[in-house]
């Protein structure tokens, strides 16, 4: 199915991580969610960045009320009336929703999987992750990160890069000398496809490269994630706006991923 024109992969999870986890030729894997693709009707060079993807997969409820909204042949008015209707099917309906539309792939579950698989199967791993000197949070997770990571996975094997744009040919140049297999990106929307794509072409080492915002940072536990249930009733959105701070900032994203975009979708329908 495509929203935005951009066609998203119909795939089901465990078959998915088997399939990448062959490693036999270079992937590059993208988990658009509503924002990224919000984004993507004002940018065509970040469409055209994410379009060149192997694989495309669904992150973030807000596509799954999509799903719904472009399934139909019900007129805009109606399809706006049945919003709460959507909305209902998420926590209701959710089996029925994967079975029809496909499994939501998320991000944070995909990267703890292969960095475990990495672990027990000695596998080399390269993490690149956002330079942002201003951020005091940020800098202080850095400063903890191989240490951290080395606690909770002993025996991975990793190399880690904080992903500074002066310094980015040198880094290339250290990946592509490297025995590593997959490659995680930390930086930000575009930034990421495009460091991603960059790479890819001048690393043949790498074989998997995959986009994975702050999953690293829960591991080594710089950020909570949502409790379990709070997962399995997809309201790790809600934990977040209680928990995180810049709830403003929050609450914006929020409106965003689920408002702004489901009425984009039906106008666009």
């Amino acid at each position: 199915m495509q929203i935005f024109w951009i066609k998203l992969d119909k795939l089901k999870y465990n078959n998915f991580l088997k399939e990448l986890l062959k490693l036999d030729k270079q992937n590059i894997v993208f988990t658009p969610n509503p924002e990224i693709l919000l984004k993507t009707k004002s940018d065509q060079e970040f469409k055209s960045l994410i379009n060149k993807a192997n694989y495309l997969t669904p992150d973030g409820i807000g596509l799954y009320i999509a799903f719904q909204i472009l399934d139909n042949n019900n007129s805009k008015f109606l399809n706006t009336i049945l919003l709460p209707y959507y909305f209902l099917n998420l926590f209701f309906r959710r089996k029925t929703l994967y079975k029809k539309y496909w499994d939501r792939i998320c991000w944070s579950d995909l990267t703890k999987d292969l960095v475990k698989y990495s672990q027990n199967n000695d596998i080399n791993i390269t993490i690149i992750d956002l330079y942002n000197p201003t951020d005091k949070n940020k800098v202080t997770s850095q400063k903890q990160f191989s240490n951290l990571l080395k606690k909770k996975f002993p025996k991975l094997k990793f190399d880690y890069f904080i992903y500074k744009p002066e310094e980015k040919e040198k880094i290339i140049k250290e990946i592509s000398k490297s025995n590593s297999k997959i490659l995680f990106s930390t930086l930000w929307m575009k930034k990421q496809e495009k460091s991603v794509i960059e790479i890819m072409w001048k690393c043949k080492n790498i074989k998997l490269w995959l986009w994975i915002w702050s999953s690293f940072d829960y591991f080594i536990w710089f950020q909570k994630r949502s409790p379990k249930i709070w997962r399995k009733l997809w309201l790790e959105w809600l934990y977040r706006l209680f928990t995180w701070p810049k709830k403003i900032d929050r609450l914006k994203r929020l409106y965003k991923a689920i408002f702004v975009f489901t009425i984009t979708v039906i106008k666009t329908k």
